[in-house]
């Protein structure tokens, strides 16, 4: 199973979530005619004590962590993981919010059969009480987790350079350089069911779980070379050839101000005729760094120049529109 980030329980004051988690709780007692999908029974104090909320911890999150090593405090850079307890399975819960909004269970029982393929979570990010970023809506989950199962993983940085589930929030937090102010911030977890197709995908479903953490933000200086954070690195470094791609850029007049080059191919590639061998062209890939509006963003591009015969032109141009990769990042990351 793919790692989820753990964060540490906090014993969080939600009425509203709370008041639904018990409802939901209470249907499941046998008052709901749904035909809710069978959940593999936690008979631990973990989930008992701790149902609606996410967890953290430093340490590998399994289920049956103690809760002694739960944490309420972590240090920005840190290893952290997170656990979320749901009263229900993710399909579950979806359709169980679905009664509760009217829905009248024989037409949720008839829809029921693509709630096993069709539920997935997000893992939802806020900072200080503002929303930051979430986990990817394309993220696939094992089936039998999303109808069978009451508590799902993340991690929000494992310590090492794989990138599991949750590590998403982490990347996109660290381009929120703005926001990574020195001092102690609440960071703010939700996980929050959806469906990706069919009955009951425009449904605005409310979090199964939630909890907070107060994190630490030293004060260090940003990291303009970290590819997470700003810039990927450069592979090549040619002064000329950076110019000439930003007047090559300015050609194309997107409406955005170019202000760093960082060229990521280790050579250049050339294609050439399929029938005579003749190169037609080289190319390179780049990233640019490139303010508009006063946010700042990158994106990856390539560059070509066309071969006359005897050798390639000077004349640098655009290929295509861009990769799309577009990313938001902080303006800290350029060049002063």
């Amino acid at each position: 199973m793919k790692k989820i980030v753990l964060f540490a329980c906090l014993a969080l004051s939600l009425n509203s979530q709370a008041q639904l988690l018990g409802k939901l709780k209470e249907k499941v007692g046998g008052k709901s005619k749904l035909e809710l999908y069978p959940e593999e029974k936690l008979d631990m104090p973990q989930y008992q004590n701790n149902i609606g909320k996410v967890c953290f911890s430093n340490e590998e999150f399994e289920r049956t962590l103690p809760e002694s090593k739960y944490i309420k405090t972590y240090t920005f850079g840190d290893k952290l993981s997170m656990r979320a307890w749901f009263a229900n399975s993710p399909a579950n819960s979806m359709m169980l919010q679905l009664e509760q909004s009217g829905i009248k269970p024989r037409e949720i029982n008839e829809n029921r059969g693509p709630f096993e393929y069709q539920s997935k979570i997000l893992f939802v990010l806020y900072l200080d009480g503002q929303k930051v970023t979430n986990t990817s809506y394309a993220f696939k989950f094992k089936e039998s987790d999303m109808h069978g199962l009451a508590t799902h993983r993340a991690e929000f940085n494992d310590g090492t350079d794989e990138l599991y589930f949750g590590e998403s929030l982490m990347i996109d937090l660290k381009r929120k350089q703005d926001l990574l102010t020195p001092g102690t911030h609440k960071l703010k977890i939700e996980v929050v069911p959806f469906k990706s197709a069919g009955f009951g995908d425009n449904f605005d479903y409310k979090p199964i779980a939630v909890g907070e953490i107060d994190m630490i933000v030293k004060n260090t200086p940003i990291d303009r070379n970290d590819p997470q954070a700003c810039l990927p690195k450069a592979k090549m470094t040619d002064k000329a050839l950076e110019a000439k791609i930003i007047a090559a850029y300015k050609n194309r007049n997107y409406g955005d101000t170019p202000k760093e080059v960082r060229i990521t191919s280790d050579r250049w590639y050339i294609a050439k005729n399929e029938y005579t061998g003749i190169p037609l062209r080289r190319s390179i890939n780049v990233t640019i760094g490139k303010t508009k509006d006063g946010k700042c963003s990158y994106d990856e591009y390539s560059f070509a120049q066309d071969y006359d015969g005897n050798q390639y032109q000077n004349e640098l141009y655009l290929l295509g529109e861009g990769i799309g990769t577009k990313r938001e990042i902080s303006c800290k990351c350029f060049t002063p």
